[in-house]
């Protein structure tokens, strides 16, 4: 078949990473001029490298695998750590923070350079019953046999084949950034979360002395975005290495990112097109599973779409990736919107768990949400 990927971020490079290995005709349109290099870190969880593994990529060597997760209340007391050593053992595949601009030129760098196609804003998207149409900026126009809309959380292909507002705001906003750091935390194996009444920020070593790190405050639109000094303000007091980190920072390197959450479609695309990642399920970062949902899903697909070699059976076996997919995903969405809402409760900062527990809770959360952990390649994912 010819797909048209829309989109080169993490997923649309996934999955035509896993698509040209299934011998499928892919090319990659994005509106940029090139790949992007900016965004701050990545955690890459256990399902996230299980389904990069079985795409044919490796982390070995980039990014720094992670070994515990630690979180602390604003007054520095230890609510629980989880070994994620143990998870890896658990579940197979290891941790590992990378930065996004990294992981997006490893998985450019496994497809051919005229897979991509720079410069091309898709607008419209059209189905008929022999073939998709992409309509670009410029005029020009692309066909083949399956559009996937892999181009975030402002989807145009979600818009145009789905209907309806992309997504909603949450009520919350991250700061954040990916900068190199003195501070022992960038030169270790711990990701450090934090929990307050009106903030909550986090540190997570992503190799080569880079510290990625978040400072997350409730936020409305029309509020206006907030300066290293009112993050300095917001967060004074909190324990190490917070203010420390704050005092080496400068404005140019926020990046600013309001959360968003979307109601998980129960059908993702029409006859000849389906969506993957934040263009059908975008939420909230509180449980650090964006990217590797979207990973899954690509996974999910590729193997959906091994044996497609014509359209007579394209369009069930797109519900059915769906199908296979959406509860897992819609799970996962359903615990970040809660996880976020809760934060301005005193619910997350009450109880201190034991480590076991922690870290059993860590493996069951990781595998309710994974279908990549759960089973065999979806050779099961079956027509109906």
């Amino acid at each position: 078949m010819r797909v048209l990927v829309i989109g080169a971020g993490v997923g649309g490079l996934a999955v035509a990473r896993g698509l040209l290995d299934q011998g499928h005709e892919v090319h990659v349109f994005e509106h940029a001029d090139g790949l992007r290099n900016g965004g701050a870190g990545v955690t890459i969880w256990s399902n996230g490298t299980a389904a990069l593994t079985e795409l044919g990529v490796t982390l070995d060597g980039v990014g720094r695998e992670l070994h515990s997760l630690r979180s602390l209340t604003d007054s520095g007391r230890l609510l629980w750590e989880a070994d994620l050593d143990e998870v890896t053992e658990q579940l197979g595949s290891p941790t590992v923070e990378i930065p996004r601009r990294t992981l997006l030129a490893l998985l450019a760098d496994l497809l051919p350079a005229d897979v991509f196609r720079f410069g091309r804003r898709c607008v419209d998207v059209r189905e008929y019953p022999d073939h998709a149409e992409v309509v670009f900026a410029d005029g020009s126009r692309e066909t083949g046999d399956l559009v996937i809309g892999a181009d975030g959380q402002r989807s145009v292909v979600r818009r145009r084949v789905l209907g309806g507002e992309p997504a909603h705001l949450t009520g919350w906003a991250s700061w954040q950034g990916l900068t190199f750091s003195d501070l022992p935390v960038a030169h270790g194996t711990r990701t450090l979360n934090i929990a307050g009444r009106n903030g909550h920020c986090g540190l997570i070593p992503a190799g080569d002395g880079l510290l990625h790190w978040w400072f997350d405050t409730p936020w409305k639109e029309g509020v206006r975005e907030l300066t290293v000094a009112d993050l300095r303000e917001v967060f004074a007091g909190w324990p190490d290495p917070v203010e420390p980190l704050l005092a080496s920072i400068g404005d140019d390197d926020l990046g600013f990112f309001p959360h968003i959450r979307h109601q998980v479609p129960r059908v993702w695309g029409g006859r000849r097109s389906t969506l993957l990642g934040d263009a059908a399920h975008a939420m909230p970062p509180a449980v650090a599973q964006a990217a590797n949902q979207t990973l899954e899903d690509a996974w999910v697909l590729t193997q959906s779409l091994a044996d497609v070699t014509d359209s007579g059976t394209l369009t069930a076996r797109l519900r059915a990736y769906e199908q296979e997919r959406r509860p897992r995903v819609a799970k996962v969405s359903r615990t970040a919107a809660l996880t976020s809402l809760q934060r301005s409760t005193p619910l997350q900062r009450l109880g201190k768990f034991p480590r076991w527990v922690a870290t059993r809770s860590q493996m069951m959360s990781l595998r309710s949400g994974s279908n990549v952990l759960n089973g065999p390649a979806p050779a099961r994912v079956q027509l109906a």
